[in-house]
């Protein structure tokens, strides 16, 4: 027995501290209802619930973002059931009109009607919003572009042979690498390097000089330090059927305004396209082909650098749709400058089956018909009649002159670019130079092939002849369009060494450079690319939304006019592609909320079963606890006696001492 250490109270005083402290924890899981609620707990099962924990809460907040997005979806649906239903009324009213029971003060009438009905259909796409977005003026119509930019816009589409091809523009994407020209398999070293000397020494400066002759606005522009030095090269080889194309990247910032030193030109041409002699020089047949094809594409180039608002597709040097020029006029310049009549460029005679032998009535029924008109957007339609088109603007520009001669069709081209470059509309243009016969762009567009322009294209196909190209860069009876000699120029020099090359164009006049459209219908607005919902827990988890612009002039109803019963007629299929335009966008959007609702169930359902588990985790069984509350408590009192007995033992030894 001794005094000094009572180890029996000891062990029962720790053993009761185990006890409490292991209460504690019950009491603490009891009240709280989990079994983790420090890090000390469960370390290794903390970390896995808080990350299931944060999962949860993203998908129950990606649920609601779908859901959001049904809602905008809602939005834009109701509003565009209600422009389909004014699209019906004009439609209905087109058809009233087209009736020969009409005298012109009733179809003027019936017009004001659809002029208010059009207005209507703008504003409900200004007016459309969701959380203050405009959800139907094109901000989300997927057409936008990346940060930078890279448009090979004016390909070619010419072929080395007779006859025409149907062939897209081409959109390269990414950020321009400006790398060394590689050229594909199956070609000589001996023949790249000729088609690199032939174009640098020879074609490309015979054709940048020849557009400076013919075109006073061009060497003007030149002085001014308003056309670039230098043009990249790239030669590529594939077996398609284009020759050559000029390309234009650039850059814009958040604001959409293009970045006026990130401007860079390129001029790519299909080694595969031609065909080579045994001494590693052009054939005659490739090398004229290769000819037109290049004054085709330097003409884009020309435009590109000096009309670049209009080419691009911006207002003031800022993104915008409404102000690019049509297809049919872009391709149409190019046209006119190397002639789309005979030859490797047989637009005309291939394309649309004109010649100079053709009645007035075949010609207005071809340049009319739904294949090729303007404002079909086909190929035939941009590059045989947009070339017809645009050659008809010049002659009315030149003040309508008795012989049709290169000069004089140049000179008519000459003052439209001059006035598309001091900042005027080619619908104001149009008007001016056909002294009003024609009131806006869409007027011409609807009219063209109407008794004045039909004459105008017999006479020109009479004067290009049957072997003539019909340009204005030498004659419209030439086939070869330039010298085979060498030769220098002061701009647009070749740079095989590079892609692309930045224009040294400098202080770029953004308020210059043309544009599109005018008139009282409301313009479109910049892209800003597909609307991303983030329907998951993770980073692109996510889900684009692209709704399409629903303005008049992208739905075609600024084309609908009923005051004669011809232009009536044509309006019915206006309305007839409107229709369809709306119902394809209705119908997209109608697949969206299908999508989102079923991703709304499938997120809830990920919530539920994530939760599930985390529970199975971080949750107290409350039973087992319990159990094991009652045990720590029954051995808590035991302890707390066995603690108030051990103490007891050193009394026993003052009866030793008695």
């Amino acid at each position: 027995m001794v005094i000094q250490h009572n180890t029996s109270a000891d062990n029962a005083a720790r053993q009761y501290k185990v006890v409490i402290s292991r209460r504690q924890k019950t009491t603490e899981r009891l009240s709280s209802g989990y079994k983790i609620n420090r890090a000390a707990d469960d370390a290794a099962n903390l970390t896995i619930s808080e990350k299931m924990r944060s999962q949860i809460r993203a998908l129950k907040k990606a649920s609601e973002n779908a859901q959001d997005g049904i809602s905008l979806l809602q939005i834009a649906d109701g509003a565009l059931d209600e422009t389909q239903q004014m699209i019906h009324r004009i439609n209905e009213l087109s058809v009233k009109a087209a009736n020969g029971t009409n005298t012109q003060a009733d179809r003027e009438a019936i017009q004001s009607e659809i002029d208010q009905l059009v207005s209507e259909v703008d504003r409900i796409a200004d007016a459309t919003e969701f959380n203050t977005l405009k959800i139907l003026d094109g901000s989300y119509d997927g057409a936008g572009i990346s940060s930078i930019s890279s448009f090979a816009h004016n390909k070619a589409e010419i072929t080395a042979s007779s006859g025409y091809t149907d062939s897209s523009h081409i959109q390269v994407g990414g950020a321009v690498i400006m790398n060394p020209v590689v050229v594909g398999g199956g070609v000589t070293p001996a023949q790249e390097s000729t088609l690199n000397n032939v174009l640098s020494d020879s074609i490309v400066p015979h054709a940048v000089n020849s557009f400076l002759n013919a075109f006073p606005m061009l060497q003007d522009a030149s002085a001014a330090g308003q056309l670039s030095d230098k043009i990249g090269l790239k030669l590529y080889n594939d077996s398609s059927s284009t020759l050559a194309y000029v390309a234009m990247s650039y850059s814009y910032d958040s604001n959409k305004v293009i970045l006026d030193n990130s401007i860079k030109l390129n001029l790519s041409v299909n080694v595969g396209s031609l065909s080579f002699k045994a001494d590693g020089t052009l054939e005659d047949d490739s090398r004229t082909a290769l000819e037109n094809t290049i004054v085709h594409e330097m003409m884009h180039a020309f435009m590109d650098d000096v009309l670049t608002n209009g080419m691009v597709g911006a207002v003031d040097g800022k993104l915008n749709p409404s102000g690019k020029f049509p297809g049919w006029f872009a391709e149409g310049m190019s046209q006119a400058a190397a002639g789309g009549c005979a030859n490797s460029n047989d637009w005309v005679n291939g394309g649309l089956a004109l010649n100079g032998s053709s009645s007035d009535a075949t010609i207005s029924s071809t340049v009319k018909s739904t294949a090729n008109k303007l404002t079909s957007g086909s190929t035939a339609s941009k590059y045989g009649t947009g070339y017809l088109a645009t050659m008809y603007l010049g002659y009315l520009a030149a003040g309508k002159p008795a012989a049709l001669t290169s000069a004089n069709l140049a000179g008519g081209l000459n003052d439209i670019m001059q006035k598309l470059k001091d900042g005027d509309t080619l619908s104001n243009v149009i008007r001016d130079v056909s002294g009003g016969t024609y009131s806006s762009l869409s007027d011409f567009e609807r009219k063209f092939g109407d008794t004045g322009s039909t004459r105008f294209i017999s006479d020109l196909l009479k004067a290009v002849g049957n072997t003539g190209n019909g340009g204005v860069i030498g004659n419209l009876t030439d086939s070869d369009l330039l010298s085979d000699t060498a030769a220098t120029s002061t701009i647009y020099q070749i740079d095989a060494t590079r892609e692309y090359v930045l224009s040294s164009v400098g202080g770029r006049d953004w308020g210059s450079g043309g544009s599109g459209r005018s008139g009282g219908f409301a313009t479109p607005s910049t892209s800003l690319g597909p609307l991303t919902l983030q329907i998951g827990a993770q980073a692109g988890h996510s889900m684009s939304l692209s709704i399409e612009d629903a303005h008049a002039v992208t739905l075609g109803l600024d084309f609908v006019s009923v005051l004669t019963q011809e232009e009536a007629k044509e309006s019915l299929q206006y309305c007839q592609e409107a229709l369809e335009k709306v119902s394809a966008n209705r119908s997209q959007i109608g697949a969206y909320v299908n999508r989102l609702e079923h991703t709304i169930k499938n997120l809830d359902n990920n919530v539920e079963n994530t939760q599930a588990a985390e529970s199975s985790i971080r949750d107290a069984d409350i039973a087992d606890e319990m159990v094991r509350f009652s045990k720590d408590s029954i051995l808590a009192q035991v302890g707390e006696a066995m603690i108030a007995q051990a103490t007891q033992n050193q009394q026993q030894i003052l009866q030793l001492l008695q």
